[in-house]
């Protein structure tokens, strides 16, 4: 040990200062002390520990290893070079979820066991520490895989694809039980192609190479434990196109027909995976001139939601203003939508990604007056130049404006307008605008209507076939913060006769006017609930319109203070099962839900939301809502005991009364956008 100098003088009181200790240790001294006559006394031993220290340095993380592994279960091991309490996130997915807490007890040497785990699964952790000062310190993220249980049967626990690019793909693979595997792959109806897997494990990779750009490929895994096998299902990927080559998306893509990237505008992706398996999504970003200008391929989690912000930014790995669409490519059923925000209000303007196109689409309305304009983007579907004409109609029907020569647009690409109006001649008009393919190519559209202050929703373009004579609006209301706006295109060449019915909660008729609408016309009504109910305490509900020629309905949902209006479309039908792409209770952002039962018994009614990584955050079972009636709360994920997260909402009519659901996404700026419900198959 050490000893400090001996104090020469003669007290009866001492003291020493010990200098040069190190911090966070424990320390064992003695006392001496001699008398005139030279007499030494000794102490016994005693103790002190030094404290933490303001900076003595972060803890080194080192030895990691998972240990004691089972199927469900594993144990942690590693060390740090410095006194530590430890803790483990851990989870399904790299974002972890899961933490096992701080050890009560600080060490040098940790083992940290993680329970309750699933069998062949395959987990991501973090180790983290915290010395005396408070100090942490994390890993990078891990992972191990869970075993079988006994007995287990050979199965695939995931199949992702990665590195993809025009001429190579890498297939992963991963399964149950240490095992060696087979892939096959091949163009067209025959896999013609075979890559061994020899080595024994649970994680696979085979790299193909030297293949052909824009091409579809079938492929299937075969693996093998002992006595045991298994073979994946066929499944598909496509090489992409090459930058600057002209677009050529599979007949399994879907689209979204604008998406922009500038000082005033930013898009961002979302992709939904409807299926209970991984999906490999390969998204390709196209120029107005349907040259391919980017591409990606993202994992979704099986019933989960991908985000991607500023999606051209990260698909082009760059700054520069662009406009396009987009195309993607899955290996299972996705849908995807694309919000369009603008910078400065941060007003959520939402489009759905469309899996076929039209050869005769409208736009409800556009406008080119003091207060509203209206943009116009049209995407041309076909691997020829689509030849386009546009006519603008009035509220009564007549022709204000159109095209004389066909508009030309690239195959893939898009045509767009700041002010459609404004480029057909019309000035201090609003109207429905017709768009034809002239050759037949399948197109899609979409309009986006903006006030001066730089508020505004998307009119989707919509098929002339989905007009109805019964169609529903799921959701009016007027109060204080919004009021709600209807409009009736009426697509036929004869005058339409329509009965507008106000529906309250329990089914119940609570108002209704009769409305004519022009052949080829628009009818609007404004702050429809005042109009179709004089009972003030009636402050929403929902349309049903009986009319004697198809029409289609819409509503413009407006905040009374920015006058920032959210636009829905009437449905011609519901469907039993649904989802909502995304609803949020985060940050500024909140989602509210409407339900509405379109049949005529009580309809019993599940609603789940999943997290972007497909875990189920809250749910309410067993809803009952009345026959004709509905259900509606402001915000849906608080209603389901949900906060600070964002994902799908699932609807299930357990008892197959066929449903009509939207979602209004909106901020505390009172700028908003809506989701509509979509069938699931």
């Amino acid at each position: 040990g050490s000893s400090s100098t001996l104090n020469t003088t003669l007290v009866t009181s001492h003291s020493t200062t010990l200098a040069g200790l190190t911090a966070s240790t424990t320390y064992h001294y003695r006392v001496k002390s001699k008398d005139a006559a030279g007499n030494m006394a000794t102490s016994g031993d005693y103790t002190f520990a030094t404290l933490a220290g303001s900076d003595s340095g972060l803890p080194v993380i080192s030895k990691i290893s998972v240990d004691s592994l089972s199927a469900i279960s594993a144990i942690i091991s590693f060390t740090t070079d410095k006194l530590a309490f430890a803790d483990v996130d851990y989870g399904k997915t790299p974002s972890l979820g899961s933490s096992t807490s701080f050890t009560n007890d600080s060490s040098t040497s940790h083992s940290v066991r993680l329970s309750g785990l699933s069998s062949s699964t395959k987990y991501y952790f973090q180790v983290v520490v915290k010395d005396p000062s408070g100090n942490i310190v994390k890993s990078d993220v891990l992972n191990f895989q869970t075993n079988a249980e006994p007995n287990a049967t050979l199965k695939f626990v995931q199949i992702t694809l990665s590195n993809l690019s025009p001429t190579s793909v890498t297939i992963n693979w991963s399964t149950n039980m240490v095992s060696g595997g087979t892939l096959d792959y091949g163009t067209g109806n025959t896999m013609n192609g075979s890559l061994a897997q020899n080595n024994q494990a649970t994680e696979h990779s085979a790299a193909l190479t030297n293949l052909p750009p824009s091409t579809v490929y079938h492929y299937r895994i075969r693996v093998s434990c002992g006595s045991q096998q298994a073979s994946s299902d066929v499944l598909t990927f496509k090489t992409g196109d090459r930058i600057n080559q002209l677009a050529k998306p599979s007949s399994a893509a879907i689209f979204v027909p604008s998406v922009a990237e500038n000082a005033s505008i930013r898009t961002n992706l979302g992709i939904d995976n409807l299926s209970d398996s991984i999906a490999n999504v390969t998204v390709t970003l196209v120029g107005k001139n349907g040259l391919v200008m980017g591409a990606n391929t993202y994992q979704v989690p099986p019933l989960g939601l991908t985000q991607i912000n500023s999606v051209i930014r990260s698909l082009t790995q760059g700054t520069q203003e662009i406009e396009g669409n987009l195309y993607l490519e899955s290996d299972q059923p996705v849908s995807a939508w694309a919000s369009q925000i603008d910078n400065s209000t941060n007003d959520p303007s939402i489009l759905i990604s469309k899996r076929t196109g039209s050869t005769q689409i409208l736009i409800p309305s556009a406008a080119n007056t003091s207060k509203f304009t209206s943009s116009l983007v049209i995407m041309n579907l076909g691997m020829t130049a689509a030849q386009v004409g546009l006519k603008a109609y009035g509220v009564d029907g007549s022709i204000l404006g159109e095209t004389h020569d066909p508009l030309s647009i690239a195959p893939n690409g898009i045509l767009t307008y700041d002010n459609v109006l404004g480029s057909l001649g019309v000035t201090d008009n609003y109207g429905p605008i017709e768009i034809n393919s002239l050759n037949g190519n399948l197109l899609v559209a979409a309009s986006r209507v903006a006030s001066k202050n730089r508020s505004g929703g998307f009119f989707e373009g919509i098929n002339y076939t989905e007009a109805s004579l019964t169609p529903i609006i799921p959701h009016v209301v007027e109060t204080a913060q919004l009021r709600t706006n209807l409009g009736i295109n009426n697509v036929s060449d004869s005058v339409a006769s329509v009965t507008v019915r106000l529906i309250n909660k329990d089914g119940q008729e609570v108002g209704a006017m009769p409305v004519t609408v022009a052949a080829k016309g628009l009818t609007q009504i404004n702050s429809i609930v005042r109009q179709l109910s004089s009972m003030p305490d009636v402050t929403e509900g929902y349309l049903k319109l009986e009319s004697n020629q198809p029409v289609i309905a819409w509503t413009s949902e407006i905040d009374n203070v920015t006058n920032d209006p959210g636009f829905a479309v009437s449905k011609a039908q519901g469907a039993a099962h649904l989802l909502v792409g995304s609803t949020a209770n985060v940050g500024v952002f909140k989602s509210s839900l409407v339900v509405v039962n379109t049949g005529d018994q009580d309809a019993t009614v599940d609603i789940v939301m999943h997290d972007s990584d497909g875990n189920v955050q809250g749910q309410m079972p067993g809803l009952v809502i009345p026959a004709h009636g509905f259900y509606n709360t402001q915000n849906i994920l608080e209603s389901l005991g949900v906060s600070q997260n964002f994902g799908p909402v699932e609807i299930d009519s357990s008892n197959g009364q066929l449903l009509v659901v939207v979602s209004r996404v909106y901020s505390t700026s009172g700028t908003s956008g809506f989701f509509e419900g979509l069938p699931l198959e």
